[in-house]
């Protein structure tokens, strides 16, 4: 049997979990969970977010045992809220990734969630530019929010193999099997989020990420002003093509409100879990974000 690829995305409200097996040419959907942790999480990019160990540590437990066995090996898909992504330039080459690391804890230190030495700070090189010049996009948390999630997780005899946010889980997941283009905004609504991303190439060019608590006239707002701040930087944003994943659950005059905001169509991504093979367990789940994050993140492992 091949192995089981497992994504976890952890939301204050609980943990989402995905299992994968390679079943070439598809991929094989093992099955979804859901463990309630209500009350356990308080998410912050500067304090450890975990309130209640035990009961994290009997979730994952429990909720890996159920999909995947004994499977040691997870991806975790953390809250956006629980660190920071900045995009931004450099005036010439690092000469090695620690280099980088330091400049990069130099140059934002003004905006770190702790101090420079407290920080885990990673990054990519997104464009090298002829004179010099770097832009790269940057990720950074807290070492003691990293620390509590990846102790508790090894504390549940699993080992985190790949880290990263909510929001670029989502993106992991629609964009190797969708035809986006070059050039295109991924749009996330979901229940009390939103988050844009402005991708060219692969490369993620710009990105917000905000709580709208279930209004919609806060998440209209909260758009037009994005709009405004990054149509100043990326004025091709005015006509690049926009999707969006849109949970199921949500309003049906959404698709109205983000072609109202972004004044032009918006074409909405089909979640469906169809195109995986198998009958996996999907536990009633719909293809929410939270289980779209998770499925990315597996899908990272494989």
């Amino acid at each position: 049997m091949s192995r089981i690829f497992v994504g976890v995305d952890i939301q204050p409200g609980g943990l989402y979990l995905a299992a994968l097996q390679r079943n070439r040419p598809n991929t094989r959907l093992v099955g979804l969970r859901f463990e309630s942790l209500e009350g356990v999480l308080d998410v912050s990019s500067r304090q450890p977010n975990i309130r209640d160990a035990r009961r994290f540590v009997e979730g994952l437990r429990r909720g890996v045992d159920a999909l995947a066995g004994q499977e040691e090996r997870i991806a975790l898909s953390l809250p956006d809220r629980s660190g920071r992504i900045y995009l931004t330039e450099v005036d010439a080459p690092f000469k090695t990734h620690e280099e980088g690391v330091d400049i990069l804890k130099w140059r934002l230190k003004g905006h770190l969630p702790a101090p420079p030495g407290q920080v885990n700070l990673d990054f990519q090189v997104l464009e090298k530019r002829d004179d010099g010049r770097q832009r790269c996009v940057v990720a950074v948390m807290a070492q003691p929010v990293l620390e509590q999630y990846e102790d508790l997780v090894n504390e549940a005899n699993r080992h985190a193999i790949q880290i990263d946010f909510h929001s670029l889980n989502l993106y992991n997941y629609y964009r190797p099997r969708l035809d986006l283009g070059d050039e295109f905004i991924l749009v996330g609504m979901e229940k009390g989020l939103l988050s844009l991303q402005y991708v060219i190439g692969h490369s993620l060019c710009y990105q917000r990420v905000c709580e709208i608590k279930g209004d919609p006239q806060k998440a209209f707002r909260e758009i037009h002003r994005t709009l405004v701040e990054a149509y100043e930087s990326f004025p091709a944003m005015k006509r690049c093509a926009i999707f969006a994943h849109v949970d199921p659950d949500m309003d049906d005059d959404t698709n109205t409100l983000l072609s109202t905001a972004f004044e032009r169509e918006v074409k909405c991504l089909d979640s469906s879990l169809k195109r995986f093979s198998g009958e996996g367990k999907t536990g009633g789940l719909q293809p929410v974000g939270s289980v779209i994050a998770a499925l990315g993140a597996a899908e990272r492992m494989m």
